[in-house]
């Protein structure tokens, strides 16, 4: 008997200790797409770790979405995946600065701009993109099934503004 009442006393005296170490994880952040853009337009996001993945299908190859953060804080990876068979530009917008993405549809060469200068691989607007195919492998426009995946740059984390835009045009519509 002496066993139990001590053992019922531990417990007690434990549980309000258990409770001050237990912690609940961070909710995630809620992500809303405001507008979008374009004939059958749809951006789904997956949120995964400190992954938010923003999955773009345009049928018409032109398009546009307004996203905004409406709780938390962005994930520290942001990308954007397009379902297209070519980019021939994309511009993503946040706060007064504007990136422009181009891919040549000869050679899928990436030329980058922000707010109209020129940008290199050095350049904290940089968006670093790639190229896959449904094999899950390409480095050639047109994709066959494809996706191209665009991270957005570190200014835009740096910025940490409450919304972005962009907009986008297929040369394959």
């Amino acid at each position: 008997m002496r066993f139990v009442m001590g053992f019922l006393l531990l417990l007690l005296l434990a549980l309000p200790l258990a409770s001050c170490y237990s912690q609940t994880p961070p909710a995630p952040p809620s992500l809303t797409v405001i507008t979008t853009e374009g004939a059958g337009t749809k951006v789904a996001v997956q949120l995964s770790g400190d992954t938010a993945v923003f999955d773009i299908t345009s049928p018409s190859g032109i398009g546009g979405a307004k996203v905004q953060l409406s709780s938390g804080e962005w994930r520290r990876t942001m990308r954007l995946r397009f379902h297209l068979n070519g980019l021939e530009e994309m511009v993503l917008t946040y706060g007064d600065t504007a990136v422009t993405l181009n891919i040549s549809s000869t050679d899928s060469q990436v030329r980058q701009s922000v707010n109209d200068a020129p940008i290199d691989s050095s350049s904290p607007y940089w968006m670093p993109v790639s190229l896959k195919n449904e094999d899950g492998n390409a480095d050639q426009i047109p994709l066959t099934n494809g996706t191209i995946e665009v991270t957005l740059p570190p200014d835009f984390h740096s910025q940490n503004p409450n919304s972005f835009h962009i907009r986008w045009i297929d040369f394959y519509r």
